[in-house]
């Protein structure tokens, strides 16, 4: 259970407030520039273009976020989907896209909205992190910001726009969409709290190949959520910074799969995690470079290994051996570092397992 405070309370308050609609005049490619969305303010059965005004930068004018929303012909639940809180990772923006394409708002029983591009930052820099110019420049890891600060960094502000002035009183379930990072690459993957009864039930209705049973990281867009009673997961969408078909179709079955069983739109399941045979652990561990060099890794992202069995190789230019890595549990192979050129820390292989130990039974 989840102990409440009163910073969960005001956050709580916050974001189940209602607040009409705020445009600010201007247009983006015909679009209209809103600085805060109430989808309750919006007329029923149509789908709507905004342009999100965000954070403003150096030179005084303002990051925007494309957002979707399509409105029901009828109430209920209200299903917010992001994708790009991290730049370099695409494959959610297409799900999304997807998404509203085959969406029918005469049809539809509540709403759905997609932020596509929280970071717009990272995606113009192909990188995950927000940028910040000022003094030379810095990075922020835009995903352990959240619900960030009015008053704080352009970081920091634009999840503090995003949280309040966008999602604030229009989603009662998330997902949040991601891949793996530059130089490494994830199957379809989920990072679920098994502790909230309504999130594991979300993650089991996608076709995902794995699935982490996690309490969650402090800052994260999913954690955030769930902390306000708000279920959510993080959908991890294979590889960064290309579109990958097969792991978006099952994506895309997944956030079907959601709205039929919220009663949003009509029709029957998809392949779910059951059909799919999801290997689900608790516990994660990722073996990392020692040292520079070339590496070769000898597993592929969804390969059973066994502890000891020798995953990864690293060699100089001359192809002489520096390293040989071996696996540290038995489990299902999570994630891989897919660029060659691998620096001290950087990831080899990353191993979902199952923990037997009770206090792991929800995730470590």
């Amino acid at each position: 259970m989840y102990k409440v405070t009163m910073l969960a309370v005001l956050l709580a308050g916050a974001l189940n407030a209602q607040a009409a609609m705020v445009y600010t005049g201007d247009k983006i490619d015909g679009h209209p520039v809103i600085s805060k969305l109430d989808v309750d303010d919006l007329q029923a059965g149509k789908v709507y273009r905004f342009m999100f005004q965000g954070a403003s930068n150096g030179i005084g004018q303002h990051w925007y976020v494309p957002v979707l929303v399509a409105k029901g012909a009828t109430p209920g639940p209200k299903l917010g989907l992001q994708a790009a809180v991290h730049g370099d990772e695409l494959n959610g923006i297409r799900v999304i896209q997807q998404v509203f394409e085959q969406l029918n708002p005469a049809e539809l029983k509540g709403t759905v909205v997609g932020a596509l591009g929280a970071n717009p930052t990272g995606m113009l820099a192909n990188n995950r992190n927000w940028q910040v110019p000022t003094d030379g420049g810095y990075t922020v890891d835009f995903n352990r910001i959240w619900p960030g600060k009015e008053k704080g960094n352009p970081a920091e502000q634009q999840a503090w726009l995003l949280w309040n002035n966008l999602w604030a009183g229009n989603a009662n379930l998330f997902v949040d969409m991601h891949t793996q990072s530059t130089g490494t690459e994830y199957p379809l993957f989920i990072y679920a709290d098994y502790r909230n009864p309504q999130v594991k039930k979300m993650a089991e209705l996608f076709p995902a190949d794995q699935i982490k049973a996690d309490p969650g990281e402090k800052g994260t867009v999913e954690t955030t959520f769930v902390e306000q009673k708000i279920p959510a997961i993080t959908l991890e969408i294979g590889q960064p910074k290309l579109y990958q078909p097969e792991l978006i179709a099952r994506s895309l079955t997944g956030v079907r799969n959601l709205m039929v069983d919220q009663g949003m739109t009509p029709g029957k399941l998809g392949a779910t995690a059951k059909e799919q045979k999801t290997y689900i652990g608790n516990e994660m561990t990722s073996i990392r470079a020692e040292m520079g060099g070339f590496a070769e890794v000898l597993v592929k992202v969804g390969d059973s290994v066994v502890k000891g069995q020798k995953v990864a190789v690293q060699r100089n230019a001359f192809g002489d051996i520096l390293r040989e890595y071996t696996a540290t549990q038995t489990g299902k192979v999570l994630a891989i570092g897919n660029d060659p050129l691998r620096e001290s820390g950087a990831l080899l292989v990353r191993i979902l397992f199952t923990n037997p130990d009770a206090k792991c039974a929800d995730g470590c």
